[in-house]
């Protein structure tokens, strides 16, 4: 067992926090928060796309996130959960300042 406090990155430092990378019985797990300036896009330009299927959980604050046309498709706000699968584009227009915590997983 593992235990970690969640804490979050300050406004001034990176966004990702990884709390906790393991790998067991062939798949690796990483948990982590994340902390989103309100007015900035992520990827700043583009789209992003990781080899691992990706939970969030939104505990503050607001994301719109775009299609790979750029336009919006919908809104990741305070209480939501998502799952993304591996490979699939994300973009994101952050509306408020948001928290999120994340469990990525991947097949070794």
């Amino acid at each position: 067992m593992e235990l970690k406090k969640v804490s979050y990155p300050e406004p001034d430092e990176y966004y990702n926090k990884e709390l906790i990378s393991q790998s067991n019985a062939g798949v690796a797990t990483i948990c982590g928060t994340v902390f989103l300036k309100k007015g900035t896009r992520i990827p700043e330009t583009g789209f992003s796309k990781h080899p691992f299927n990706e939970i969030s959980i939104i505990i503050e604050g607001c994301i719109e996130m775009l299609s790979e046309e750029g336009h919006p498709i919908g809104k990741l706000e305070k209480g939501n959960a998502v799952y993304i699968n591996a490979g699939e584009a994300q973009a994101g227009n952050v509306l408020e300042d948001t928290k999120i915590i994340y469990v990525l997983n991947q097949s070794q």
